[in-house]
């Protein structure tokens, strides 16, 4: 039986220059690019929390990353129809369904699989508030740090009527600045260094942002930069930013460590009035009645460790239990600083409603949305009803 191929898949019949070309006249493009990273490997494999044993850097881990990128810069092109968004990506990056082969070829040559390192070494901050699900019962999993490798890529030079080097370009650029490789990327774990890159502006990413992509068209719920995102370039280090996002999700009143105080936060006292208990020296007192840290991510888990407080409850969405971080933040040059601080937009929680869920089952709907009278009675978001955009403004 004779295999038939789409336009984009045909076989490559001959070189003209050195040149690979398709059967139907298109050349076919080859890009190599050399990257190490800036931060550690977080897990990577196919098992969480763990490298993967045959190779440090998979290809099929880099096409997934670029296909959210292409989503995140390039989705608009969609014109706002989740259809159409799916059939451009499985056009670009394949689809599982028949016929759903990528024109994309992706190589991965590991040039250094790194060295094993113990979280810890990099701070309080990072291993317990970004690192944390390394925490395994017993220890903390390794993660990998001088891990380098080489990217080549092969595809058409056109897919339809996309120019598929415009497409991927703008996928590789928002990969190379906001993501990385592995897993807690949002968190700066697996930040790309690309070789011979200088260290990007604040500016200089605006105008990419400005090149690539546009303030409408993308699909309702589909996380995207656009040139009018809430992007920031601050002079800190990783260390510190994670420092910085610790103490503000924990802010509390108190400058004594061993006596911080009450919570800034209302999501305590919520727990501790839905349950109806408390500690005695911790009857609910807090005016706002509702979850805004969600807008963090999902889920939460609140543990109290006083006698009387509640069991650990879990808040999440309604229909998942997962929902990724609208906050992204990673370094961009040697020394791990400065470090980009960008905010995905689009609709974060479907629904709108979230539930907190005991350990007994018992669940109750909250809400994580503030009023702006609200926001101003929670001193660290400085009258901001976002809590996201309230930490980036607070850097």
């Amino acid at each position: 039986m004779r295999r038939a191929f789409r336009e984009a898949f045909s076989p490559r019949r001959k070189e003209e220059g050195g040149v690979l070309v398709r059967r139907d006249g298109a050349r076919v493009l080859a890009w190599e690019r050399t990257y190490t990273l800036l931060t550690p490997l977080f897990g990577g494999g196919v098992e969480p929390r763990e490298a993967d044993p045959v190779s440090v850097v998979r290809a099929t881990a880099v096409r997934g990353h670029l296909r959210f990128w292409w989503r995140a810069v390039r989705g608009w092109r969609a014109g706002g129809s989740l259809e159409r968004l799916w059939e451009l990506e499985s056009a670009l990056f394949g689809s599982a369904g028949e016929g759903g082969a990528s024109p994309l070829s992706v190589e991965v040559e590991v040039l250094r699989e790194g060295e094993k390192v113990g979280i810890a070494q990099y701070g309080r901050a990072v291993q317990w508030y970004l690192g944390f699900p390394l925490r395994g019962d017993k220890e903390w999993a390794p993660v990998k740090e001088g891990v380098a490798f080489r990217l080549r890529l092969r595809f058409p030079e056109k897919v339809g009527e996309l120019n598929f080097w415009e497409e991927l370009e703008a996928a590789l650029w928002a990969w190379e600045t906001f993501g990385g490789i592995g897993a807690r990327t949002r968190r700066g774990f697996g930040a790309l260094l690309p070789q011979g890159a200088g260290v990007p502006g604040e500016e200089e990413i605006r105008e990419k942002l400005r090149q690539y992509g546009q303030k409408a068209g993308w699909p309702e719920g589909v996380p995207h930069l656009t040139p009018k995102s809430f992007v920031r370039v601050v002079p800190l280090s990783w260390r510190e930013l994670a420092e910085r996002y610790q103490a503000f999700r924990q802010a509390r009143p108190g400058g004594d460590p061993r006596s911080p105080g009450r919570s800034y936060w209302p999501e305590p006292d919520g727990v501790r009035r839905l349950t109806g208990r408390h500690a005695p020296h911790h009857l609910p007192r807090h005016p706002v009645h509702k979850f805004p840290r969600a807008h963090f991510g999902l889920p939460i888990i609140f543990h109290f460790k006083d006698r009387g407080d509640p069991p650990d409850t879990t808040l999440r969405l309604k229909e998942a239990d997962r929902r990724a971080s609208p906050l992204l933040f990673r370094p961009l040059g040697e020394g791990q600083k400065p470090c980009v601080v960008a905010v995905l937009e689009g609709a974060r929680f479907p629904g709108e409603k979230l539930v907190l869920e005991g350990k007994d089952g018992r669940t109750w709907d909250v809400d994580p949305w503030l009023t702006p009278e609200e926001a101003q009675k929670i001193p660290v978001l400085g009258g901001e009803v976002d809590p996201v955009l309230a930490f980036v403004k607070s850097l």
